[in-house]
């Protein structure tokens, strides 16, 4: 049920398009709860246009990785170590993420929700979305999908 959540999701947000089907493997649900997380809760995953899940710290070092289809390693520590573009693209989705969820939103942990959604809270950071534990949800963790702002995710 979750992963279907979070497929949805990535499909409405255009990631389909960013895999090409001929090299695909792997789906991006199959390797989520398997990759390392920032200890410190400030870090986020983030899904490359190289189709690449990595998940990022707080100063966009890479934590862990995860490639999504069967290319060849190359030697300038692909799939490790992001393209100028895709940090660059890491950065400012990161940026968007922040921006959005420093806008005013009035909350109660009162608040009646049936079922509370996860991909329906925009995030910066694996933290944010963990504290949303107070307002019902069970959210572990930010995933960014390039070009677009971050949701959290339960994994």
């Amino acid at each position: 049920m979750k992963f279907s959540t979070l497929i949805s999701f990535l499909t409405a947000t255009g990631l389909a398009a960013a895999m090409p089907s001929s090299h695909q493997t792997r789906s991006v649900s199959d390797v989520l709860p398997n990759l390392k997380r920032d200890m410190s809760g400030a870090g986020f995953t983030h899904v490359g246009s190289d189709n690449v899940v990595r998940t990022f710290d707080k100063n966009f070092n890479v934590v862990d990785y995860a490639q999504l289809d069967d290319r060849a390693p190359s030697a300038d520590g692909w799939p490790r170590s992001p393209s100028a573009a895709v940090l660059d693209d890491a950065k400012q989705a990161k940026a968007r993420s922040t921006a959005q969820v420093s806008k005013p939103r009035s909350r109660s942990p009162l608040e009646g929700r049936q079922q509370p959604s996860c991909v329906s809270e925009f995030c910066p950071e694996d933290s944010y979305c963990q504290g949303l534990s107070i307002y019902g949800y069970n959210c572990t963790s930010c995933m960014i999908v390039s070009n677009n702002i971050g949701n959290c995710q339960q994994f």
